[in-house]
């Protein structure tokens, strides 16, 4: 047997789902620039990615707690100067939580998003343009 509403109760119902997506539809609208695709790779996989003016490689291993990334950053072979040629890549090593996200931020504007997912099968890269944003005047 279909149970029906009351006029009011179907109002209050429509207009709490309004509400909800306005609030999704907002935060959504606020983030400041834009992601590159998706790059999955699979445990013990290589991964590569440019951020910035860098670039990275490197690798994750599965643990039971999630995915223990090892990165190496440098600079670029296409912008390193003359002066840089020899430089030592930084090691960055991090445990990123199953089903959780990790964000390395560069200085140029670029962030990296890695996500684990449960089970720590696959790590997620994105890389992200960060874009100034100024809130409208009210």
């Amino acid at each position: 047997m279909t149970k029906i509403l009351s006029p009011l109760k179907t109002r209050l119902l429509v207009g709490g789902l309004m509400l909800v997506g306005m609030a999704v539809f907002n935060t959504a609208s606020l983030q400041a620039g834009t992601f590159s695709a998706a790059q999955v790779v699979r445990p013990m996989a290589g991964l590569s990615f440019d951020i910035g003016s860098k670039k990275a490689v490197g690798y994750f291993l599965a643990e039971s707690a999630g995915c223990n990334l090892t990165l190496l950053v440098g600079d670029s072979g296409n912008d390193a100067s003359e002066g840089k040629k020899g430089t030592v890549p930084a090691r960055f090593n991090t445990l990123v939580a199953a089903g959780r996200t990790a964000r390395i931020d560069s200085g140029e504007g670029t962030s990296v998003e890695f996500f684990c997912s449960t089970g720590a099968n696959w790590l997620t890269t994105r890389v992200m343009e960060q874009v100034a944003y100024q809130a409208p005047a009210m």
